[in-house]
C-alpha cells in the first residue's frame, strides 16, 4: 500500500526518469550511425598497389624495358618491406616469380 501511495504522490519522480531513459536511446543510436566512415583498408591497399605494380613491372620486361622494371621491381620491394607477416604472405610468391623473370630476361638480353 505504501508504494502505491508513494507512486500517486511523486509522479514527477517518474516523469524524469523516462526522460533520461529516452536520452540515452538517442545517445546510444547516434553512436551506432556514424556520419564519417574511418578508413580501415590501408594494409590492403598496399597489397593491390604491390600487385599492380608486379604487373606494370611484367609489362616492362615484355616491352624488352629491363631498366624500368627494375626500378618498379625495387618499388614493389620497399611497398613489400613495410608490410607485417601475414600481408607478406600474400604476396611473397608473386614477386620471387618477378624476380626469377625479370633476371631470366636480362640474361637472355645479354
Amino acid at each position: 500500500m505504501k508504494m502505491k501511495a508513494f507512486k500517486k504522490k511523486h509522479p514527477i519522480l517518474k516523469g524524469l526518469l523516462k526522460k533520461k531513459s529516452k536520452k540515452k536511446e538517442e545517445i546510444i543510436e547516434k553512436v551506432e550511425t556514424p556520419e564519417i566512415m574511418p578508413v580501415t583498408e590501408e594494409k590492403a591497399d598496399a597489397i593491390v598497389l604491390i600487385e599492380e605494380k608486379i604487373h606494370k613491372a611484367r609489362l616492362a620486361l615484355m616491352e624488352f624495358k629491363f631498366d624500368e622494371a627494375r626500378k618498379v621491381y625495387i618499388e614493389i620491394m620497399k611497398l613489400y618491406n613495410e608490410l607485417d607477416i601475414k600481408k607478406k604472405s600474400k604476396v611473397y610468391q608473386d614477386i620471387k616469380d618477378l624476380y626469377y623473370e625479370r633476371k631470366t630476361a636480362e640474361k637472355f638480353a645479354k
